[in-house]
């Protein structure tokens, strides 16, 4: 599993010494698959959730979703929120109707 480090530039260099890795792309020191992670520790910014086996992770991520609030998209709304009742009078869907003022379209 890899666990990305949060390294000064003062410190790369024993960071690298204890088998931290480079990753150009995102400019980040990480490690990958490390049995002792007590010599990191100072760099990893959650260490108790590094510290966790996978088994805790993958409860705790479930743990997050159920509390997790329900997103919706802000999509496109074709419809109106707002019901508005017919009175009746002979009028075409896109025109106004002289008594509401509205047109059944919305």
């Amino acid at each position: 599993m890899r666990i990305n480090l949060v390294t000064p530039f003062a410190e790369k260099d024993a960071a690298k010494a204890l088998g931290a890795r480079w990753d150009s792309t995102k400019k980040q020191w990480y490690i990958v698959d490390v049995d002792d992670l007590t010599p990191f520790l100072r760099w990893i910014p959650d260490g108790d959730a590094a510290m966790a086996s996978p088994a805790d992770v993958a409860a705790s991520k479930v743990k997050q979703a159920e509390k997790a609030p329900i997103r919706r998209s802000a999509g496109i709304i074709t419809t109106s929120a707002l019901a508005v009742t017919h009175c009746g009078c002979d009028v075409r869907a896109w025109d106004d109707c002289p008594h509401t003022g509205v047109n059944a379209v919305g």
